[in-house]
């Protein structure tokens, strides 16, 4: 599936350090993103000025929200 720009994403948490003690507690999502560039096979996304993580993402971390899948 083709993601477009401003499109909103579900980012995966797999491989984000989030600072809850039990992993298995926390959200497998996080919050909504919109995508802001679209780079080879994956997007860079408009991520949190707190967050200090790259903002580039592959295709497998990112969800699309049911939102948009409607409008189509």
């Amino acid at each position: 599936m083709i993601y477009k720009i401003n499109d909103m994403m579900f980012l995966n948490s797999r491989n984000i350090m989030i600072s809850r003690s039990l992993k298995k507690l926390d959200n497998k999502m996080l919050k909504l993103f919109k995508i802001l560039i679209e780079i080879e096979h994956a997007y860079q996304l408009k991520l949190l000025l707190t967050m200090k993580i790259h903002s580039k993402f592959t295709l497998n971390l990112l969800q699309l929200d049911s939102k948009d899948a409607l409008k189509e």
